[in-house]
């Protein structure tokens, strides 16, 4: 929303906080609205296929139930390509994903619908990138964590598994390089060679991996043991 002589923009998700900042002035405060069905399916066929107008026959079915689960949330449409593309392009790959979020009767609240399709692209994730990507919640939230710090800390912590011709370095490499694949935190700063300097956590996530983190066991490594 836009203060008085629209000259910042501020952001929230909670509807009394855009209130307060802008009181007695609520025609500043812009909700935004979901995707419309058009748009949607716009956005995750042009993710998923690279075109906009393609869908193959036996998906179109199962891609509009899933487009109806995501409601419209643009984060939510990614999260879940994301995760379909880590799938074989098949209608029953896509229908056991689709059945893998939850249904309800009743009007979610669109973070709590965020919030189950991350989760549900969290349990796809091998151990390995489970034990990472919980590790990542020491750091504060919107903090740019620097590409090689993050792949000494995991290999300090032995929790790098280490590959047959490849460094612990390397194989640090492509754990981000998959966690960024799957959107499950974002890039900044690509250098020439095509690598991000750091990387950062969407909020919604961090507030996820934290919860994750600290309802079961402290201990990354034994919550894995119940989550495998």
């Amino acid at each position: 929303f836009l203060n008085s002589n629209a000259s910042r923009i501020m952001t929230t998700r909670i509807q009394d906080v855009a209130n307060c900042c802008f009181f007695p002035y609520k025609n500043y405060v812009y909700p935004m609205k979901p995707l419309d069905s058009g748009d949607s399916r716009r956005l995750f066929l042009e993710r998923i296929f690279d075109n906009q107008d393609v869908c193959p026959v036996e998906l179109q079915e199962v891609t509009d139930d899933i487009l109806i689960k995501c409601e419209g949330l643009p984060l939510a449409i990614v999260n879940i390509v994301s995760l379909l593309a880590t799938k074989p392009t098949s209608k029953q790959e896509w229908e056991r994903v689709r059945n893998s979020l939850s249904s309800s009767l009743e009007q979610d609240h669109e973070l709590e619908v965020v919030k189950r399709i991350l989760l549900l692209s969290y349990y796809d994730l091998p151990y390995y990138l489970k034990i990472c990507l919980l590790d990542i919640s020491i750091f504060p939230e919107d903090y740019e964590i620097d590409r090689l710090r993050l792949i000494w800390r995991w290999m300090a912590e032995g929790f790098i598994i280490e590959q047959r011709g490849q460094s612990l370095e390397d194989t640090g490499e492509n754990y981000i390089s998959e966690l960024i694949n799957r959107n499950m935190i974002e890039a900044v700063d690509i250098d020439y060679s095509g690598r991000p300097r750091a990387c950062r956590v969407h909020d919604i996530m961090h507030d996820l991996i934290i919860s994750l983190s600290t309802k079961k066991l402290s201990s990354p490594l034994c919550m894995l043991k119940n989550d495998i």
